[in-house]
């Protein structure tokens, strides 16, 4: 919401007598125990009688009605009008009151105005229809007296306040409308949107039902024939048998045609940006600013569309990858993930701290993307103008609970922490969902896949993969792998007990 204005206490008073000039300031610019009224009333009573204290006001005057119109107008370009203007009724060369307040509305629709007269050229049956029932419009009688105008001054300067307060709050509220109706006009037509797909979908629907049926009774009929006649049985044994080959083969095709159809994607995209790359190196200084921005965009995009295509490619590959197990030392695979981030690392100044960490057996690949995954997003979401700090650790622990009879296993729980941005923890637990982001792409890149990838990976070894944050306080990712047949560690002896391992930071401070 917009700042509501402040209190205006700036008065202009437009009078053709100086003395009169002189009164409206004492009146307005001092506080009222300066009136001898006040002090007449001390002398009356015993005791003082004290008056609120009441501020002054920023008094200007003209003596003709063009010169205060070109005060208004001075005052209304530099952004700090007028609450009020005093205009007297008569004066003797150029515009009169009623003419000058005419003028003055015309320049500024918000001003206050007091007509002071004693005699007017105008019959008011004349007045009232040129100036109108309007009620920023009052009447003040010559003579006047000085507390009159003092509270006519106050009470007219907060009917400015609150008036333009209240066209703040309806603009805002009309902007409020207009944008919620504009919401309401896409909802409205995504819901058309999908009244019409669901329709669709109802009618495939409705034409799968039925074929489900015919081939119920297609299969009901085989059935029946097979219960008379053996051979016939063996034959829809030796079908079945051909349809689960041929369902073998159909999910290995998939997956080649996942592969070849990412390669397909890829290649247009690959000339997208060979293109965009000639255009802007040849045609760069032909373009404006505009084209320059819609090239960058296109560039963008077009990154952002194979990275997306490159990790649902991970992702779906980890259904059908094969686990290759074998002793991982968990130290190397992080120093080479760390050398492969040498540059970010360098750039951002970043801190890196990795305690001595244990060999468990495990698919090495796998291992590698879930580290570098992990670890790259603690690089990447630090906090604005402070170099990244991230500590990997380790340690052993025994299984609390045993599975049908066997010895409890040993697992292996990874820290990745660090001081970053961090995150609300009512997101914790969806965060490891597909295409979960918590920031816009303008603010931090990636694709959303990142952590899907590292929660199938550590479904697929047993394990389990948790986080802890506080926004603004950074996040610490648990990870809990299974040791396998691994004897060989360096993370502590005992379940629980952590180790007395040495910090080897990594940092280009």
């Amino acid at each position: 919401m917009s700042e509501a204005p402040v209190l205006n206490r700036r008065i202009l008073v437009i009078d053709d007598n100086p003395a009169i000039i002189d009164d409206y300031r004492k009146v307005l610019g001092s506080s009222t125990s300066e009136f001898p009224i006040y002090a007449a009333r001390d002398t009356l009573f015993e005791e003082s009688v004290r008056s609120p204290y009441q501020e002054t006001f920023v008094v200007d005057s003209a003596d003709r009605g063009s010169s205060g119109f070109d005060l208004v107008k001075m005052a209304v370009e530099q952004e700090n009008p007028y609450a009020v203007v005093f205009v007297d009724m008569r004066m003797p060369s150029g515009w009169d009151g009623v003419e000058t307040i005419e003028r003055i509305w015309e320049i500024d629709p918000a001003i206050q105005a007091v007509i002071c007269t004693a005699f007017s050229d105008h019959p008011w049956d004349e007045v009232i229809p040129r100036l109108g029932h309007r009620d920023q419009l009052l009447i003040l009688r010559k003579p006047f007296d000085p507390i009159e105008v003092r509270q006519l001054a106050n009470s007219l300067t907060y009917k400015w306040y609150w008036a333009g307060y209240a066209r703040l709050r309806l603009g805002e509220l009309e902007h409020l409308v207009d944008q919620r109706m504009s919401e309401l006009r896409a909802v409205n037509a995504q819901l058309e949107h999908d009244v019409l797909r669901r329709q669709s979908i109802e009618t495939q629907l409705a034409q799968s039902i039925r074929d489900l049926e015919q081939r119920n009774k297609d299969l009901s009929e085989a059935r029946d024939h097979a219960l008379i006649e053996v051979h016939e049985r063996e034959r829809a044994e030796l079908a079945l048998r051909n349809k689960a080959e041929e369902l073998v083969r159909s999910n290995h095709e998939l997956d080649q045609f996942a592969s070849v159809a990412a390669h397909d994607l890829q290649e247009p995209l690959h000339t997208i940006q060979v293109f965009s790359d000639l255009l802007r190196v040849k045609c760069g200084g032909a373009l404006n600013g505009s084209g320059l921005e819609f090239l960058g965009r296109i560039l963008k995009a077009s990154g952002r569309m194979q990275r997306l295509i490159q990790d649902l490619l991970v992702y779906s590959r980890l259904e059908h990858h094969d686990r290759s197990v074998e002793s991982v030392a968990l130290g190397e695979v992080v120093e080479d993930i760390l050398h492969d981030f040498a540059v970010r690392i360098e750039e951002t100044h970043a801190k890196v701290e990795v305690e001595d960490l244990p060999v468990i057996e495990s698919d090495k690949t796998q291992m590698r993307q879930l580290l570098q995954n992990l670890i790259g997003n603690a690089l990447k979401f630090h906090k604005p103008h402070e170099a990244p700090v991230v500590r990997v650790s380790a340690r052993m622990m025994k299984e609390r609970r045993q599975q049908d009879g066997l010895r409890a296993r040993m697992l292996c729980q990874l820290r990745i922490e660090d001081e970053g941005i961090g995150m609300d923890s009512q997101y914790t637990d969806r965060i490891f969902g597909m295409f979960k982001r918590l920031h816009g792409r303008d603010e931090y890149e990636g694709t959303g896949i990142g952590l899907a990838v590292c929660k199938k990976i550590v479904d697929r070894c047993g394990g389990t993969i948790t986080v802890q944050s506080q926004l603004g306080e950074g996040s610490t990712f648990l990870l809990t792998l299974p040791m396998g047949n691994s004897t060989e560690t360096a993370c502590g002896s005992e379940a629980g007990v952590g180790s007395t391992a040495l910090n080897r930071p990594v940092s280009a401070e």
